[in-house]
């Protein structure tokens, strides 16, 4: 028998009878795990796209046999993932209503944190993507970047005993260079790290998987997420946040900025996990950070209208060049200083009328998401999701933070009580 499945951007091809896998026209060896995991992970993807949607539609929009959906399904039904709910509407000419499907909101939470030098925001959703409880809070007192990870995990654990749900992942979004595939922070100025495996610092004190992320990168996984049921395109995530610093790490007060990549379908890193690392035209060499304008303007941006201007004008006439080699369909806008939308284009007409016309130029469209404070957070936990209702490329199941659903049901059967070591 053979098997077409199609993702959003590649068409795989398993052929059961000889356990060979045809990708991009090459010819490899998968095993059987492997090709289990990835037919079931399609079809958990059609209902996580679609709630609601039968079985008969999962078979039409995939290409599959009937037969071999109604065996997955019934393998999600006893895993606890997927529920039967009301009925849908009858067909056209007539006969039976078909069962509906949905993803179960008891299975199990993912909890998605944002982690700043002077403050944190938390997120517990479920597999649907729904939030089921947030906090945000100072961080005050805190003197190393372990103490913020014990700390907020005591609060994270607090939490999912009182909810009386398995924790199926904890993910983390920072600003700086992340190796995500490795679960490595390279490199994280304002937390003054390099080189922190968080992978097996996680490994030593928790039996719960984790994943890391750039912040920025973590609002592009939101993004993605939010449009998954539209035809995937190449867009441009933007987020800005004012930070009051934090004397522990020697951070300083001012406002940052983080872009997010996504081509194909999927959130791009770059050689180095260095993607959208931001330097504007302003910087230099000597440069403390990612302009080359005066600290005390930064600080100032929050209240001072000609700070902020500077500041403005400097960013988005950076961006110029970006959009123009880049190409995005979409740029999202993400931050509490863009949270006035009617401001930010108004300023963007009268400071860089440049980027309004290559937004024009290009075909490119402006969307602003800017007053949910939550978009790191969410996105790092809809990272998960995204990775778990996705076929995984061969090349990915040697990398150490990859998972697949033998993983899942390992994880969401786990005692709760031994979730530290």
């Amino acid at each position: 028998m053979i098997i077409l499945v199609c993702t959003e951007s590649k068409q795989t091809i398993f052929q059961d009878s000889s356990e060979k896998l045809w990708h991009d026209g090459e010819e490899m060896r998968i095993n059987n795990n492997f090709q289990k995991n990835a037919n079931t992970s399609l079809v958990a993807q059609a209902i996580w796209r679609s709630p609601g949607i039968s079985r008969v539609s999962i078979a039409k929009e995939l290409s599959l046999y009937r037969s071999t959906v109604t065996n997955i399904i019934a393998t999600l039904m006893e895993w606890g993932i997927v529920h039967e709910a009301e009925e849908g509407e009858s067909m056209s000419r007539g006969g039976r209503r078909p069962i509906i499907l949905r993803l179960n909101h008891d299975f199990g939470y993912v909890a998605g944190l944002d982690i700043q030098p002077s403050h944190y925001r938390a997120v517990l959703l479920d597999i649907s993507g729904r939030v089921a409880w947030s906090d945000k809070g100072m961080i005050t007192g805190i003197q190393s970047f372990d103490d913020i990870v014990t700390h907020l995990m005591d609060i994270i654990l607090s939490e999912v005993e009182k909810l009386g749900r398995p924790l199926l992942a904890v993910c983390m979004g920072f600003p700086g260079i992340v190796d995500s595939k490795n679960g490595i922070i390279t490199y994280a100025e304002p937390f003054k790290l390099m080189e922190f495996d968080v992978h097996d610092y996680f490994r030593q004190r928790y039996r719960i998987p984790v994943l890391t992320e750039n912040d920025a990168n973590c609002t592009a996984w939101l993004e993605m997420s939010e449009h998954r049921m539209e035809n995937p395109c190449d867009f441009i995530s933007i987020i800005a946040d004012y930070h009051e610093g934090n004397h522990y790490f020697h951070d300083n007060s001012g406002i940052g900025v983080g872009i997010g990549l996504s081509i194909d379908g999927t959130v791009y890193h770059g050689g180095h996990s260095a993607a959208g690392e931001f330097c504007s035209l302003s910087w230099r060499k000597d440069s403390l950070g990612q302009t080359g304008l005066p600290s005390e303007l930064l600080v100032r941006t929050g209240y001072d209208e000609e700070a902020w201007k500077i500041w403005f004008q400097d960013l988005f006439s950076s961006l110029v060049s970006v959009l123009a080699i880049f190409d995005p369909s979409v740029v999202f806008i993400h931050g509490k200083p863009f949270s006035d939308e009617n401001k930010i284009r108004a300023d963007l007409a009268s400071l860089t009328p440049q980027f309004n016309a290559i937004l024009e130029k290009i075909g490119c469209e402006l969307k602003f998401n800017a007053n949910d404070e939550y978009v790191v957070a969410k996105g790092a936990a809809l990272m998960y999701l995204h990775k778990l209702f996705s076929v995984p490329m061969v090349s990915e199941r040697d990398v150490r933070t990859h998972f697949d659903w033998d993983d899942v049901m390992t994880q969401a059967r786990r005692n709760p009580k031994t979730y530290r070591k």
